[in-house]
């Protein structure tokens, strides 16, 4: 009897393993889309599985957009990682005006990114009764001379592209986002970012019992300090009157005043050891300098937009103060849990709510609001207070030299 010829398996193989990867990606997107790690989505949030979201340090101003998306906020908090950080949105003081605020600072960036999200709020509607804007002095330290920024008016914001799709529903990096987000439920001191844009930053409480705050503060100052000496001594570009970061912020009070909305800019509170840092590396007439450049920004958007118009007010919080010279612990101490700070940089929500508490019309002594009229006199006694802390024999004095001379940007003597 004649012999059938073998069959080939290799189509039913290969349909078999396509078949397979296919049905992989589709429950790996599904997943994704289900746990939601950056909250785009909308998807049902679960106690448990992804009510806690992480804090992840990608896509974070598409978060942010659709955060604004999503909750339409009447208020706003900009700025960069300090902010991020250290301003609750849900501080009762915004509440009490009747404001429904998200923070939309996003780390390592300026007021570029702070111009655009600004734009974008507002190409939807949303555009905010209550800016509070951190302002970073290091942004504007030697800065390029600024392009033009017309563009960014008529640039749409972002939206799911399906590049953007892929990579989050689809992609290693999603579904590693996703695995990330359901261990986090069960984190004791879980990378979390908030509904409405705050890190609590809960994940350097055992960073801090593992190293100390000191070695905090070491670190990153040594991280600062080389980055600061290599930064050319200027605020104001050679060929331009003004650099890119005070063109972008310039920009945010002129969109701010045309819709009728309230400005702080807001100096952030730095530790007085990065006012010592800055006294060393000679960088304290520049810091005087752009405060009166942020004062004549601020009066000269008033004048512009007259009566009834937004209102600029320019508060200093960098001043040496109880709140800022709180007390850095010794190399070893592991115990001491500062209430104010992480590091230098980074300030603790205690004392970001004194910040707000003030800017917001509460209670408190802590800070100064800026005028023309007061300005030089203000200046100056902040500078003596600088020199006398400098010139005091102290264990900060003495640690910040060490430093500084570690850092390799002052020479030992």
């Amino acid at each position: 009897m004649p012999t059938s010829a073998p069959t080939d398996p290799s189509p039913r193989y290969l349909r078999w393993f396509f078949g397979t990867v296919m049905a992989t990606l589709l429950l790996a997107g599904a997943f994704n889309v289900l746990v939601d790690p950056l909250h785009i989505f909308d998807s049902p949030r679960l106690r448990g599985f992804n009510a806690i979201k992480p804090h992840l340090d990608h896509h974070r101003e598409f978060t942010r957009w659709r955060q604004t998306q999503r909750l339409c906020p009447n208020a706003m908090i900009l700025g960069n990682s300090r902010a991020e950080i250290g301003f609750d949105p849900e501080h009762p003081g915004f509440a009490a005006l009747g404001l429904h605020t998200v923070n939309q600072a996003v780390p390592g960036t300026d007021a570029v990114t702070a111009y655009r999200q600004l734009l974008w709020a507002r190409s939807i509607g949303c555009m905010p009764k209550l800016l509070v804007v951190g302002v970073e002095f290091f942004d504007f330290l030697g800065n390029t001379p600024p392009r033009s920024l017309a563009q960014l008016s008529d640039a749409p914001a972002p939206s799911l592209s399906a590049k953007a799709t892929a990579e989050i529903v689809f992609s290693i990096t999603g579904l590693g986002d996703s695995l990330s987000t359901v261990a986090l439920q069960y984190a004791r001191y879980p990378a979390s970012l908030t509904d409405r844009g705050f890190n609590p930053l809960f994940n350097y409480t055992p960073e801090v019992a593992r190293s100390g705050h000191h070695a905090l503060f070491q670190q990153r100052a040594m991280e600062n300090a080389k980055v600061w000496a290599r930064k050319p001594r200027m605020i104001h570009p050679p060929d331009a009157a003004r650099s890119e970061d005070a063109v972008a912020l310039q920009a945010i009070l002129e969109t701010a005043g045309a819709a009728g909305s309230q400005v702080h800019l807001v100096i952030y509170p730095y530790h007085a050891q990065i006012r010592l840092v800055m006294k060393r590396l000679a960088l304290d007439g520049l810091f005087r300098d752009w405060k009166r450049d942020l004062v004549q920004m601020a009066d000269a958007s008033a004048g512009r937009q007259g009566a009834g118009a937004s209102t600029v007010s320019v508060w200093d919080f960098s001043g040496v103060s109880p709140y800022t010279t709180e007390a850095i612990p010794a190399a070893g101490d592991r115990q001491t849990r500062l209430q104010n700070y992480w590091e230098a940089g980074h300030f603790k929500k205690a004392l970001g709510d004194h910040v707000l508490s003030r800017v917001l019309g509460q209670t408190g002594d802590f800070g100064v609001q800026l005028n023309a009229t007061m300005l030089e006199p203000w200046l100056d006694r902040d500078g003596a207070a600088v020199d006398h802390l400098c010139a005091t024999p102290t264990r900060l004095c003495g640690f910040t030299s060490d430093i500084l001379r570690n850092a390799g940007v002052i020479t030992p003597g």
